[in-house]
């Protein structure tokens, strides 16, 4: 049996769980979106974790918001579970472990997942991370940590091994392992340049805070970072766009602030009308090059609270 996953800390977890119950022997990190594409073949054999509804799978576990809204529905008779949970890794935890009680051991990190991936973090862990949050911040692939093609495939077999490890180490002693400890110097030598550009491509529009990244270098960077600058504490949401695709599509990222936690928008909503989706809070679409700016400007206009003339 193999467990498809998502790559992020929220997916690596899940498949860690699975191979604790021995109910997998692999694990596949995809892209959620050659899944919505049909790119990864899924078969009776496969155990979906916090990806979009596969029905020929012979488990599914998630936790988005945007599959409530699944057209078609998803079957009530499915195998797995699915829930409004801070995290997917919760989902699995809670379904697994009145037959697997061994799972126990897991209850820290399974906790540090919900709180990473519901963004339920303090200024100081989004400014130093450490423990869990820190080995998740470094898996996440929104930090960026694989966009330079020189780290690509070093990255991508590091995180490979990650299932495996969790299985028998703690966040700390899997980064102070030599292997680690590069991703850990790249992220932090790159902070200062990628603050540095997020000021430089971001700006305050009423509530909105607006990321124009289409053509700029990025740098390696946690995504909470933008939420934590003086210049931003207004925003309570923010907007980015990037380049996706060449010639085919762009990237579209939407999330509320999670230092200013007053805006209304249903992120996931949001981003499901225009083939996207996520959760209440945090989302992203992807529409084509020739549609990004019309999207863009629905999006924000969407994004922006209406304030009575004075």
């Amino acid at each position: 049996m193999k467990a498809i996953i998502r790559g992020d800390l929220d997916g690596i977890v899940c498949a860690t769980l699975l191979k604790a119950a021995q109910m997998v022997d692999t694990v596949e990190m995809v892209r959620i979106r050659d899944i919505l594409e049909g790119k990864v073949t899924i078969t009776q054999n496969d155990i979906v974790c916090n990806l979009p509804f596969q029905p020929e799978a012979y488990m599914w576990f998630d936790h988005h918001s945007s599959e409530v809204r699944r057209v078609p529905e998803i079957p009530p008779d499915f195998r797995g579970a699915f829930n409004l949970a801070p995290s997917t890794a919760g989902v699995v935890y809670q379904y697994l472990l009145p037959s697997h009680p061994e799972l126990e051991q897991f209850e820290g990190l399974v906790r540090d997942t919900d709180i990473l991936d519901s963004a339920d973090l303090t200024l100081e862990e989004v400014q130093h991370p450490q423990g869990n949050i820190r080995l998740g911040l470094l898996l996440d692939p929104r930090t960026r940590l694989a966009a330079d093609e020189v780290h690509r495939a070093s990255y991508q077999d590091w995180k490979g091994t990650m299932p495996d490890l969790l299985l028998t180490h703690t966040a700390g002693e899997i980064l102070d392992m030599p292997n680690a400890q590069q991703w850990c110097r790249l992220y932090k030598e790159n902070q200062d340049a990628a603050i540095e550009s997020i000021l430089e491509n971001s700006h305050l529009d009423g509530n909105v805070i607006f990321s124009e990244f289409r053509g700029k270098r990025r740098f390696p960077v946690n995504r909470f970072i933008i939420y934590s600058l003086p210049e931003f504490r207004e925003g309570n949401i923010s907007v980015e766009i990037s380049d996706g695709e060449p010639g085919v599509y762009t990237d579209i990222a939407v999330g509320h602030s999670i230092f200013n936690r007053t805006s209304m928008v249903d992120v996931g909503d949001l981003c499901a009308w225009y083939g996207g989706g996520g959760h209440r809070t945090v989302g992203v679409c992807r529409p084509s090059v020739e549609e990004a700016e019309q999207v863009l400007r629905e999006i924000i206009s969407a994004c922006k609270e209406k304030r009575p003339v004075a």
